[in-house]
């Protein structure tokens, strides 16, 4: 693919045609907030944080889905991005309940670490407390629904690497819930391979293995990337 000429916060960059703007950013040290995105799987733009103004569009939009063109000028910490990314993490904590101190991923955990890089000292919206189940019917791993955050990160993975299709989504709004094999306990599931791979894709502490207690939890989301690049090169 040719090259094209973009601007991204004020910066003139000669970037590869076909690739998304938060791609691009990447490659160009340009921080850009993401909870959903993980490298080696398709982009779906659920968490709404990697947001970008661009000139001569009113809305704000992914970078993780939307891909540069030429001349393009694209701003990506501007005050209106910054507040709505104050104002979707606090709805992420808001919607279930994710009390860091006494969960199995406190210290080692995405959301976690994205109330820090936004400020987030408090949370003004009313807490949903859901009656969320966690399901230890597996044999080896937990799912604790009150730690999700719908980024799907564990249903992409499970299709598109494990190739499995184990997990999926039902529901809409707020009771919206990931769900195992058409919805039976995960542990009674005929398609789960036991692989462990959406436990590495998952950023907080909604999948996590029995062996371990809280503080312990070390996942490994790269590890889908490397996979991911060496079944491209036919390894």
């Amino acid at each position: 693919m040719q090259n094209i000429t973009i601007y991204i916060d004020d910066k003139k960059l000669e970037v590869e045609s076909g690739k998304t703007i938060l791609e691009v950013c990447r490659n160009n040290n340009i921080e850009i907030l993401t909870m959903c995105h993980l490298e080696g799987v398709l982009d779906v733009g659920a968490c709404r944080l990697c947001l970008v103004e661009i000139e001569g569009v009113n809305k704000l939009l992914s970078a993780c889905t939307t891909k540069v063109a030429a001349n393009m000028v694209i701003r990506t910490s501007t005050e209106r991005i910054k507040r709505y990314q104050r104002i979707t993490t606090e709805l992420l904590f808001a919607e279930r309940n994710h009390m860091c101190s006494v969960c199995v991923a406190n210290g080692k955990c995405e959301l976690q670490n994205l109330g820090y890089k936004v400020e987030m000292d408090s949370i003004r919206y009313p807490r949903l407390f859901p009656q969320c189940e966690v399901d230890t019917s597996h044999s080896w791993y937990v799912l604790d629904h009150n730690r999700c955050i719908m980024c799907t990160r564990c249903v992409r993975v499970c299709s598109e690497v494990e190739g499995a299709f184990n997990w999926s989504v039902k529901n809409r709004g707020y009771q919206v819930r990931i769900i195992s094999d058409f919805n039976t306990p995960w542990g009674e599931s005929t398609t789960c391979t036991s692989c462990g791979k959406c436990l590495h894709a998952c950023p907080t502490g909604a999948l996590w293995p029995k062996a371990i207690v809280q503080g312990q939890l070390d996942k490994k989301p790269e590890i889908i990337e490397e996979l991911m690049a060496k079944r491209k090169m036919g390894l």
